[in-house]
């Protein structure tokens, strides 16, 4: 069966490296999928080519699908002529749908959900319209896939049919993402800091949904109590994001630590004390809290999309959008001992091999595929 993945776009982000996981993770059954980008290659494009997988762009401008992308995109489809295809966020989704309307012998769709939506009103107005007309046009694919049960309820709320849902977590590998006695020295030593001190880290590009200033002001609240810590935040736009704006205006600059995308993430996140996920608003499953766990690390998340779920009774949930919250949070964790804090950390690694394993994953996927070619 012939599969061909329709995402809005190949820069570093959850969806996209959850796709190149899914990709290496098949092996030799990679052979069947293609994957076409709307916007030009990225660097999640370039790892998926590396793996031997045809890749396609439809060189669409950021936004809403054009007509003469969407005729591109058409294009990339009759060329690949897949059995199915996969869509992957709302824009990616919703070109799949719109180039194949009115084609003969049309795929059949399939489309991949990766984002909550706490209040449609906190998206984008472009980004509303691509919503809605989604819901309006659900109806007529094969199947839509959520990675969280709370996305599934949101977006069913706004419109989108529930007939033809499945719920799919991501998959956490493991294998990448382990505990690693040595990773918190390398790290102490990279941000320039005394390795004794607590390191509490974000992985999340910068974006006000993300709200890494929320975790920048929860980090002043920890020093002001007289905890020796230091936010490390790790993403692309951090250079002069919301979180390096934060840090200066309360003056704890030499506190908080900012690095670009890197490419050493699973050797980075073993070295965390502790993961807080910061977000306001827009997660579905946080690929970076799972990934935390699964490298030992226990978490403190806000209450938004199955971030409760993902970390059970390994973490700890606040509410979003409060920094105080998040703060104490952190404390009763750093109130723990060492050895404590560490079982946490083992005990969330061990729920993420026992729910969201890649075979668990892939088979998940070979089924939703041949439950759609047969409607």
């Amino acid at each position: 069966m012939k599969v061909l993945h329709s995402i809005t776009g190949t820069n570093v982000g959850g969806a996209e490296i959850m796709l190149y996981r899914f990709l290496r993770a098949l092996g030799d059954s990679a052979a069947d999928h293609a994957v076409v980008s709307l916007l030009p290659h990225g660097p999640i494009g370039q790892q998926i080519a590396d793996l031997g997988v045809p890749i396609y762009s439809a060189d669409a401008a950021p936004g809403a699908p054009s007509p003469s992308a969407l005729m591109r995109l058409r294009g990339i489809i009759q060329k690949v002529s897949p059995d199915v295809i996969q869509g992957w966020m709302y824009h990616g989704n919703l070109a799949a749908k719109l180039a194949t309307i009115g084609m003969r012998d049309r795929p059949a769709i399939i489309w991949a959900v990766h984002h909550s939506l706490q209040d449609i009103k906190n998206e984008k107005r472009s980004t509303q319209a691509v919503v809605r007309a989604s819901a309006f046009l659900s109806g007529g694919i094969e199947g839509i896939t959520y990675c969280s049960s709370v996305s599934q309820k949101q977006h069913e709320a706004v419109g989108f049919k529930s007939q033809r849902a499945v719920l799919i977590p991501n998959a956490i590998d493991s294998d990448e993402f382990k505990p690693d006695h040595d990773a918190k020295a390398r790290l102490a030593k990279l941000c320039g800091i005394p390795s004794e001190r607590i390191i509490i880290g974000n992985v999340a590009r910068d974006h006000p949904m993300k709200d890494q200033a929320a975790m920048v002001r929860a980090t002043a609240d920890l020093l002001e109590k007289g905890y020796d810590v230091q936010a490390v935040i790790i993403g692309s736009g951090h250079s002069d994001g919301q979180a390096r704006r934060a840090a200066g205006e309360l003056g704890i600059d030499d506190w908080v630590t900012t690095f670009e995308t890197r490419s050493d993430i699973a050797e980075i996140v073993p070295g965390f004390d502790i993961f807080l996920l910061s977000s306001g608003w827009g997660e579905a499953f946080p690929l970076a809290v799972g990934e935390a766990l699964a490298a030992g690390v226990p978490a403190v998340v806000t209450d938004v999309g199955d971030s409760g779920w993902l970390v059970g009774d390994c973490g700890i949930v606040v509410p979003p959008g409060d920094a105080i919250a998040q703060s104490a949070g952190v404390e009763k964790l750093l109130k723990l001992s060492d050895s404590a804090r560490k079982g946490i950390g083992l005990g969330g690694r061990d729920r993420v091999r026992d729910l969201f394993s890649m075979d668990g994953y892939i088979a998940a996927h070979d089924e939703l595929y041949k439950k759609a070619v047969q409607r």
